[in-house]
């Protein structure tokens, strides 16, 4: 009770197939973390017309430099992507298109952000890959947020969101 999506469902496909079928686009989206939160890199495929997100890959880790995360991005084969990052960190941003990560952008955050592209992913079908464990956790646990009555309040906790952020940037 109280999580924020219900809109999902676990389910093996193939990403080439998807991203092969007209008016799908890819999105990625990263959420800087370093010590207590972990790097999120969100990797998905969009159909608008069929409101369904496709989700098949993900880099989820702690203690990663901006070096390192641009290292990751190359193994994985996304460096030239364009990729939508967390734009609280302008610095990092920037040191990743130095390393080769040309394509990143900040996200646009305007008031109300979370909210406002929570309800956006509301709309969409989510498909998630089973191979994406940490996305699989973050989305079973994602929750509103409770006020000391134990009424939901329109915020979420902020727990549970390294993927879930990154995915709304995307």
């Amino acid at each position: 009770e109280g999580v924020v999506y219900e809109n999902w469902e676990e389910k093996v496909f193939d990403w080439q197939e998807v991203s092969a079928m007209p008016d799908v686009e890819s999105a990625f989206g990263l959420d800087f973390g370093y010590t207590n939160d972990p790097t999120a890199l969100f990797c998905g495929l969009i159909s608008n017309n069929q409101k369904t997100l496709w989700v098949f890959d993900e880099l989820y880790q702690k203690a990663l430099t901006n070096e390192m995360i641009a290292n990751r991005l190359k193994e994985m084969g996304y460096s030239k992507e364009q990729i939508t990052a967390d734009s609280a960190e302008p610095k990092s941003i920037e040191e990743l298109r130095r390393l080769g990560i040309r394509r990143i952008k900040p996200a646009e955050k305007g008031k109300d952000s979370i909210v406002n592209g929570i309800q956006k992913m509301q709309d969409f079908h989510i498909i998630v890959h089973p191979r994406c464990v940490n996305f699989i956790t973050e989305i079973s646990c994602y929750s509103w947020a409770k006020d000391k009555f134990d009424n939901a309040v329109n915020k979420p906790v902020d727990d549970y969101n390294h993927l879930m952020d990154a995915m709304r940037y995307a």
